[in-house]
């Protein structure tokens, strides 16, 4: 290691000594929630964030240029499949034919990391956190209340999606939206209008990528910071609306308000969650189907070692 940086060869060969799989990532960020899928695999494996290694900055062309890299390295005693994997974001390298072809590489399903948390099972982890509601009536019927409630909110950014992919992919394209935008911006009334003037425009488009308006589809060309972060602002607000929801028995109701005593509902929520709060829990969650490709992925490391 020279530097405070570690060599991409010294990477490699502590790998093949200890037999402790070296895995590259985009960024530092995402060393803690891999590190808690990872808990899944069958074997203990060693992450890299690409900036950490001499000569390589942050971000994924940089995890592909580390592998691309590490294959250049001949060696008769391993093979670098059993020992390496780098995996980065999708966003929108499908789209534009840009999947890398080298290996070993994991390419994420969805925009990136941050896509996998808006779930169901997201849903009832924070519930069961953020309520004072007891597991009896926290089934999986009002998750599933829950999350088609936000699935139906989160469409509202499916054609700022599509603005910015079109503009992603479409060189001369005049877009009013683009990756590059903060989430606030999705807020904006006014760029909104503008946006959904062009829907006919966008339908086509959409057609033209097989792309149809849902969850999946977000997951798949939403920026990941955006669509998480709108997931966490539309959670809280539909927890908060569970309290009418008890008081009008649409869903099973609490023992306060079978009593009428509708201020100490028990699906109220606790004080200091807000959407930065349900985002941390979000990412500290690594359940669901999402994640199960992950693993597998992992898993195949050692799979023919």
């Amino acid at each position: 290691m020279s530097a405070n940086f570690y060599e991409i060869d010294e990477i490699l060969n502590e790998a093949v000594m200890t037999g402790v799989p070296s895995i590259i990532l985009e960024g530092i960020d995402d060393i803690e929630i891999y590190t808690r899928i990872a808990e899944s695999a069958n074997f203990q494996v060693e992450f890299y964030a690409v900036e950490s290694i001499d000569g390589y900055g942050q971000g994924c062309d940089n995890v592909i240029a580390a592998v691309t890299d590490l294959n250049s390295i001949v060696s008769e005693k391993y093979k670098l499949e059993n020992n390496v994997l780098g995996i980065i974001d999708k966003d929108v390298r499908d789209f534009r034919q840009e999947l890398p072809s080298v290996e070993p590489m994991l390419v994420l399903n969805y925009y990136s990391i941050e896509s996998h948390f808006v779930s169901k099972f997201i849903v009832e982890s924070i519930l069961d956190q953020c309520v004072k509601a007891t597991r009896d009536i926290l089934d999986d019927t009002l998750c599933k209340v829950i999350m088609d409630e936000i699935e139906t909110k989160l469409l509202d950014i499916y054609y700022f999606s599509l603005e910015s992919l079109k503009n992603a992919l479409e060189p001369e394209y005049l877009a009013d939206f683009s990756y590059s935008m903060k989430p606030g911006r999705l807020n904006d009334f006014k760029l909104k209008s503008t946006i959904y003037n062009k829907r006919d425009d966008l339908d086509k488009f959409a057609a033209s990528k097989a792309l149809t308006p849902c969850l999946n589809t977000l997951k798949i060309i939403t920026k990941g910071k955006w669509l998480i972060d709108a997931f966490a602002i539309e959670l809280i607000n539909s927890i908060e609306g569970l309290k009418d929801k008890c008081r009008s028995h649409q869903i099973k109701t609490c023992k306060s308000c079978v009593i009428d005593a509708y201020d100490k509902c028990f699906y109220r929520i606790k004080d200091g969650f807000n959407k930065n709060t349900i985002v941390s829990l979000a990412c500290t969650n690594v359940i669901g189907d999402e994640f199960n490709y992950i693993v597998d992925r992992i898993n195949m490391i050692k799979k023919s070692a």
